[in-house]
């Protein structure tokens, strides 16, 4: 084929400040002096990769396709995986602003959640995951694939995903084929509270007629919801949509009293599940925690926000006894969406994990990013452990879809009950000599400084670096509605008919849900923002969240176990706990910006703050990221830098590279701030742009 003269004249005008290395999963690929020496043998290859000298920009990209080659995805640095014919391949190759044309091969599409490939495994039978870069063309895919071999299962699809059962010695053919993304293994995912005692022992005894009840066992008063509440602030017009184990009956008519008028709509998205009934107990908790009414206990014991409505959404599978993520999973979330869902609260997740950027993270993201206005939270994990007894808990331990750029994960503070749940001491817990056996986290318990971190907590950061959890909430000895199904468990143990204990990141989520679900009435209602976006809304949490360094036992040193170890953000805390009485503050000068429209690289938006007298300043800027190749070892697409100048002329200016979101406090004197974000690379923006928020304050 002939280029037009138009692509050449693009692709030409480029100035030379790309990067060098192609960042894979399979490997760092040095494109220094790398033009292809092309072979009559690549001819029928159809799939590459070509990375520009220059930053990628939208004329690029249509003009690219305008001659007949379809970008698939961005890679780091300056690249796109392209589906294109040998001509336009060999002249894209001969042009000196293309830094490299390599193809895109099969070894490339494997990930790093397979583990390692090795002929002494080939015979072993698995369940594999196989994403394709074009749903319209998965049947074909999926066709070709079982023409591979005989023994090739596929088990579902839906999307641009489908679930395959073979031998590990086919992926590699399997990643060979036209149109397939990625291959990676099948994760099972479960329920995030955690088991930390034996189910057979009674829990500590209550009178269960709510004379005990002092207003922090639902975790709500940790977090300050009382100043939004006396605000009237308690989720009026919000809904939040949740995806779990179900809630309690499954219908509107016959539900839980605390639910009463709560739900919205009801979905049952579980593998062969035919109701959205909770068998199990989970997701009624975590429901109560978002919105319960307090009904049964008399107010005594509600939601955060406890006047917002809910799309439930059951993930229950009857055949597997266990929550089934939806081959799409993108269309559960579509669902919610239309539903009216602006927050949607998961506590579930991979058990464990090493802060692999996988297929349902970047779903998360590419949901997210294209609705805008769609804050997903997920739980952190309960991975957290001390294995190599240094009296701190190990980093590296985020479960996915945890790990997704957008979603707001959330880790699991303290709360602060003495009597109720589980009392012990952690070293008395299940298999606690072996996870938390040495000082000062063994002579601890669960629930008696809400300036600590559970120890179950999974700590970042991701396996390409970012900041995660983002943001805590309280996760231990937290009470909220029980399933009245026969068979649903009590899990940290019943305190009367309506109510039970549990613990774990999957209690802190739904409790970040609420918040969230009350900020967004809040930026409404008093900021005057009709549609906040995601990026605003999880900005503000991010902004107004309590920094709890040095943690729980105090500034004592790494080699006694302090807990923190630095400022947040740090890969404990994320940014700290929500705190809804900074939510409502009014105190100090404050900025709040969404730049729904957004800038393209090389573009500045500058906004200002003056202080009128000397105080703290704290500034936040998050973006929703476009979504990223799981094929890349870096997440990062679309990269945005803060830039503050303060009144004394001093420049803070933040450019990781790797996180969507900047993060700038110090002590200043009166006068103004000037805040400028500037588009370092936005290869895969929205016509170019990507949006972003600001909250700044000087108090």
């Amino acid at each position: 084929m002939k280029l037009s003269a138009h692509l050449i004249c693009v692709l030409l005008a480029s100035s030379a400040f790309a990067g060098t290395e192609i960042k894979l999963n399979s490997g760092t690929i040095s494109t220094d002096n790398a033009h292809l020496s092309l072979t009559p043998a690549m001819a029928t290859h159809t799939e590459w990769i070509v990375q520009f000298k220059s930053h990628v920009t939208e004329t690029v990209k249509a003009e690219l396709q305008k001659n007949g080659a379809e970008v698939y995805s961005y890679l780091p640095e300056d690249a796109l995986i392209v589906r294109a014919d040998f001509l336009t391949v060999q002249f894209l190759n001969a042009l000196t602003s293309v830094q490299a044309v390599i193809p895109f091969e099969a070894r490339m599409k494997l990930s790093p959640t397979l583990g390692v490939m090795s002929s002494l495994t080939n015979e072993t039978r698995e369940t594999f995951i196989v994403s394709v870069f074009n749903q319209s063309e998965r049947q074909v895919i999926e066709n070709t694939i079982k023409g591979i071999s005989k023994n090739i299962l596929v088990q579902k699809s839906a999307g641009r995903n489908f679930v395959i059962t073979t031998e590990r010695g086919n992926l590699t053919a399997i990643a060979a084929v036209e149109g397939v993304e990625n291959v990676q293994a099948f994760i099972q995912v479960q329920p995030l509270h955690v088991l930390l005692d034996d189910a057979n022992e009674p829990a500590p005894s209550t009178p269960g007629d709510y004379s005990d009840i002092n207003g922090f066992e639902t975790g709500t008063k940790v977090m300050n919801f009382e100043a939004a509440w006396n605000m009237g602030l308690t989720g009026q017009n919000q809904i939040v949509g949740m995806a779990d184990t179900g809630l309690d009956s499954g219908d509107t008519k016959a539900v839980h009293q605390d639910f009463g008028g709560a739900i919205k709509s009801g979905y049952a998205v579980g593998m062969f599940g035919k109701t959205w009934a909770d068998p199990m107990g989970h997701g009624t908790h975590v429901a109560g925690s978002v919105l319960g009414r307090g009904t049964a206990s008399g107010g005594k014991l509600h939601g955060g926000a406890y006047a917002a409505q809910m799309v439930v959404q059951g993930m229950w599978s009857p055949i597997l006894n266990n929550l089934s993520v939806p081959s799409n999973l993108a269309g559960m979330f579509n669902q919610a969406y239309a539903d009216g869902a602006r927050m949607h609260t998961n506590s579930w997740g991979a058990a464990s994990g090493a802060g692999v950027y996988e297929k349902m993270a970047a779903t998360v993201d590419e949901v997210m990013f294209a609705k805008g206005d769609m804050l997903i939270l997920f739980a952190a994990g309960n991975s957290g452990v001390d294995m190599n007894k240094d009296g701190r808990i190990d980093a590296n331990s985020i479960g996915t879809p945890g790990t997704a750029k957008n979603a707001l994960t959330v880790g699991a503070s303290e709360n602060l009950v003495s009597n109720g749940g589980i009392q012990k001491k952690i070293i008395e817990l299940r298999d606690a000599a072996n996870k938390w056996g040495v000082a000062p986290i063994a002579d601890t318990k669960l629930s008696d400084d809400i300036n600590g971190i559970a120890m179950f907590s999974s700590r970042g950061p991701t396996a390409d670096g970012r900041t995660k959890p983002e943001i805590v909430a309280p996760g231990t000895n937290i009470l909220s509605v029980r399933s009245q199904q026969q068979g649903a468990e009590v899990l940290w143990g019943a305190y009367n008919q309506d109510y039970a204990w549990s613990g774990g990141t999957s209690m802190a989520t739904p409790l970040a849900a609420g918040a969230a679900a009350v900020t967004r009435q809040y930026l409404i209602e008093k900021k005057s923002f009709a549609t906040p976006s995601a990026a605003l809304l999880k900005a503000y949490l991010l902004h107004t969240a309590t920094e709890m360094f040095p943690g729980q036992y105090g500034e004592v040193g790494a080699a006694r176990g302090q807990e923190l170890l630095t400022l947040r953000p740090n890969n404990d805390e994320g940014y700290g706990r929500v705190n809804l009485d900074a939510v409502v503050s009014s105190a100090g000068q404050m900025l709040i910006s969404d730049s729904t429209t957004g800038i393209g690289t090389g573009e500045v938006e500058t906004a200002k703050l003056v202080a009128p007298v000397a105080g703290h300043l704290v500034v936040n800027l998050v973006w929703t990221d476009a979504p990223g190749s799981v094929n890349a070892s870096k997440a990062l697409v679309n990269d945005l830098d803060l830039e503050v100048v303060l009144p004394d002329g001093k420049v803070l200016a933040v450019n990781d590279q790797i996180n969507n979101h900047s993060f700038v406090q110090a002590d200043i004197g009166a006068g103004e701030v000037v805040i400028r974000v500037k588009g370092v690379n936005v290869p895969m923006g929205k016509s170019g742009k990507q949006p972003f928020a600001i909250v700044a304050s000087v108090k």
